[in-house]
Parts: C-alpha cells; structure tokens; sequence
C-alpha cells in the first residue's frame, strides 16, 4: 500500500473512531451555520468532520506510530516528556533520519538506528546487540555490592539495582552501561572543534532505547559529533569507544513541524 493510501485509510479509521466533546461540537456546528447559511448545503457530518480536522485536534500516538511504523520514536518512549507530541508529529512527516552505526567490542554493539534533530535538541534510538543481532539481556554483576534493591525474583533485573556504598550516606544505583569518566555519563556531543556542547542528557540505560540532548534553548552548531565512552555493559566489560556524525540536515524542518 502506497504511503497516500495508508495515511489516507489511517486519517479516515480515526475520523470515525473520534469522540467529539459535546460542548465543541456545538461551538463547531454553530460556526458552521452562521457561515454557510447563505450558501449551499452540504453534509452536515461531513463539514464538521472537516472542520475538526482543520481545528487542528491531535491525533493520537497510535496513529502517529500508523503513519510512520518504521520509527522508534513513535512509540509510547516518551522519556520525561523530550519524545513529545511535536516530535511524533515530525516523525510522521519523515523529519527523522536513518542510522546504521555500529560501535562493537566484546560481541556487543551499541547499534545506532534513527536521529531526530530539532534546532535545540538531539534523539538517538540504540540498541545494544549481540552478534546475533538480538538485544542483550538486561542483567548486572553486583559481586561484592550490597544490593538494597534491584532483585525481586532474586535473579532477573526488571530495573537498576541499587546498593549500598560503605562510609557514604544515601545509595547509589547500578548503571546499565558504565564509564570511566567523572560525570558517569557515556555519552556526549562534541562540536566541529572537538570542544564538548552543554547539554541536558537522559538515556533509558536500557538495552534498547532513546538517547537525548537537549539544549538551554541557544542552537545547536552546525556540526555535532557523538562521542560514546563506555567500558561495561550489563555484565559484560570492556572499551566502546568511538564518534558518531549527526546528520542535521531535517533539523529546521523538524524545528517547525514541531512546533
């Protein structure tokens, strides 16, 4: 099915599966009156139907994720609100980019897939394969931590264990891909000089998910590199280490649609 034809069938499944709220109905069908009450008659249904849909009403993630099904981005990972419904309605424009980047040590890759590019903040779906190409699972070596949570079943990890540090207060938690550097973060972008670019960072630590960059609201530079540093993931160690171009060329489209 051609792309027209599937956005078409989409847009006309939702059309009749939408709810409209009485209340805009009313305001909806009253504008309606009052301007076409000097002109033709048309379906009633069909006008209103047509006037819901240039109001604007936003459709919902499912059919975003109907329209654009080969991205990751739109799924229900909305990671604190940055994989917002601007960014699934870009998405669903094609205002994402396809990766296939591979940084591989150990039989593990980091597998980069798809970016997303706005002019203040950058969307990074991975995964962490093995050589296989199945993901990896999701599980930590806490030999010689003591573990305050983090096993409920006492051998499966459903979310980072936390433990306990000696002569320190409070806990730490486990990271699921570790590095060497002081901020405990593998990951960062880089400039066309190599200086690193402020940003806010949030990742899944998950075998699969979204890296995310994000700005204090000045543009990005025209060139961003993504550096990654890891030296364990889940149970396994060893030295990811390498650079990433970011291909910003949807980005002020993406920008706008965005919006």
């Amino acid at each position: 099915m051609s792309i027209s034809k599937k956005l078409k069938k989409t847009v006309k499944n939702q059309i009749e599966e939408t709810v409209v709220p009485k209340e805009l109905d009313d305001q909806i069908r009253a504008s309606f009156i009052r301007y076409h009450e000097k002109k033709e008659k048309f379906s009633m249904k069909k006008r209103v139907l047509t006037i819901c849909l240039a109001a604007a009403i936003l459709l919902p993630t499912g059919v975003y994720a109907a329209l654009n099904s080969s991205s990751y981005f739109t799924g229900e990972n909305n990671l604190n609100g940055l994989v917002n419904e601007g960014v699934k309605r870009a998405v669903s424009e094609g205002l994402s980019v396809p990766m296939d980047q591979k940084i591989t040590d150990q039989g593990i890759s980091i597998h980069f897939q798809e970016v997303y590019v706005e002019d203040t903040k950058v969307l990074i779906h991975y995964r962490i394969e093995k050589e296989d190409g199945g993901l990896v699972p999701f599980e930590f070596d806490t030999t010689g931590l003591d573990v305050i949570s983090g096993e409920p079943d006492g051998s499966k990890y459903v979310e980072n264990p936390t433990y306990q540090e000696k002569g320190v207060e409070g806990f730490r938690v486990l990271n699921f891909i570790g590095t060497d550097r002081e901020d405990n973060i593998p990951y960062y972008l880089t400039n066309a000089e190599g200086k690193e670019i402020m940003t806010g960072i949030a990742d899944h630590d998950r075998p699969e998910g979204i890296l995310a960059f994000v700005t204090d609201g000045s543009k990005l530079p025209q060139s961003i590199t993504l550096n990654v540093d890891a030296n364990r993931i889940g149970k396994t160690k060893g030295k990811w280490s390498g650079k990433v171009v970011i291909d910003q060329s949807k980005a002020q489209e993406a920008t706008k649609a965005a919006k």
